[in-house]
């Protein structure tokens, strides 16, 4: 009896299509630095939002309170589902996730900040279908 190998491209472009028609265009802001214009002056931090589709769900009350990396979860975090498609990025911890604003040029303006404390990458096979994360205020 041959086993049937599962087509995760296939589940990954469900799960785009899902994101898109369920999700909103939300923002992954990272800081970067720009250097200075010599070795003497020293370099400015710059806000870059790029652009994502996310999903926002509630928490899972089974997580309040729990300990998740170091932060304890609240009633009030996020569960937020992120495309890979529409991400140039693979999102951290490190980044804040923005969602309920618009883009106005570059920049996502309005809406609710949260900041990551986790993201996980729900990769069957090594194909990347979304990033599992949850924000925090």
């Amino acid at each position: 009896m041959a086993i049937e190998k599962f087509d995760y491209t296939e589940a990954a472009r469900d799960a785009a299509e899902l994101l898109q028609e369920f999700g909103q265009i939300g923002a992954i802001r990272r800081f970067t630095e720009v250097p200075g214009p010599d070795e003497f002056t020293p370099g400015t931090q710059v806000e870059v939002d790029y652009p994502i589709i996310v999903a926002v769900l509630p928490i899972d009350l089974q997580n309040v309170g729990r300990d998740m990396d170091g932060t304890l979860i609240k009633a009030d975090d996020k569960q937020l589902l992120i495309s890979p498609d529409a991400a140039a990025l693979k999102p951290t911890t490190t980044d804040l996730v923005l969602i309920d604003g618009a883009f106005a040029g570059a920049s996502y303006v309005g809406g609710t900040i949260y900041s990551l404390v986790r993201c996980n990458a729900l990769a069957p096979a090594g194909r990347v279908v979304l990033y599992d994360a949850v924000g925090t205020r």
